[in-house]
């Protein structure tokens, strides 16, 4: 019998090769429809749903499409549209996400979209999650929540920069101070994270534990977890969609599935 789940997602965790304590990675900010992860950090990515993702073959052409899709010098209006398509809000629109106010050069903008070259070429495989987040979460987090739980299979993604890439990247985020058109970027670091106690959304943070424990920073150990939330291993990430449909009953997806 199939697993039910509510989605397929697939997200990168980006850092430097020489030093991988270091991370490149999101906050949700105030404006996110579920209090729970307000102020939460989350790897960049995003989800299999939506007419965006109708050609999307499988979790890293997700990857590679939200990356595209979401770092940028353009701060539109936000909207919880794709969290409407999941169930987990209703649509709306909302402040966008804030920056600098410096406006990038034809240097600055060759730059953004030569990283997201390299970031989406540099994607390698970690493996497939579950993340369950229970409705007792959210209620603990918003006691007027009415939104049901859910779980999630997600497909995780390494992407080890080189010294160059790096400094690139850090250099562009201290100029615009966010280049994402959906969250807040920033960089961090484990230990920074460990000492402002900050978590992470979603179930992610099981995973940086993990990913953080196999390159052998054993104070990983002590990473800050959200209360409730499971997070089980499922393997490598699958080669196509259709191979994740034959062993997950997905309840959101893109059309005409």
């Amino acid at each position: 019998m199939k697993r039910r789940i509510t989605n397929i997602s697939a997200v990168g965790i980006i850092y430097p090769e020489y030093d991988p304590s270091q991370i490149f990675i999101e906050m949700k900010d105030d404006g996110h429809p579920i209090k729970l992860v307000r102020h939460q950090l989350c790897p960049i990515g995003g989800n299999w749903i939506g007419d965006a993702a109708k050609n999307d073959r499988n979790p890293l052409a997700t990857f590679r499409r939200e990356l595209h899709e979401e770092l940028s010098f353009d701060h539109p209006m936000r909207n919880s549209v794709e969290l409407a398509q999941m169930g987990m809000a209703k649509a709306a629109s909302f402040a966008p996400t804030p920056s600098n106010e410096v406006t990038p050069t034809v240097v600055d903008i060759f730059l953004l979209n030569q990283l997201k070259e390299t970031i989406r070429d540099s994607a390698r495989p970690f493996g497939d999650y579950l993340n369950t987040v229970p409705r007792e979460a959210l209620d603990a987090a918003d006691p007027a929540n009415k939104r049901d739980g859910f779980t999630s299979l997600a497909s995780y993604w390494t992407v080890g920069l080189n010294e160059l890439a790096w400094d690139r990247l850090c250099k562009l985020q201290k100029k615009f101070g966010n280049l994402s058109n959906e969250s807040i970027t920033m960089v961090t670091s484990l230990d920074e994270i460990l000492r402002t106690n900050t978590k992470t959304a979603f179930g992610h943070d099981r995973v940086l534990r993990q990913f953080w424990l196999n390159m052998e920073f054993h104070q990983a150990a002590q990473l800050p977890l959200v209360p409730g939330l499971e997070s089980v291993p499922q393997g490598r990430p699958l080669n196509s969609y259709d191979e994740y449909l034959q062993l997950y009953d997905v309840a959101k997806m893109p059309p005409p599935f």
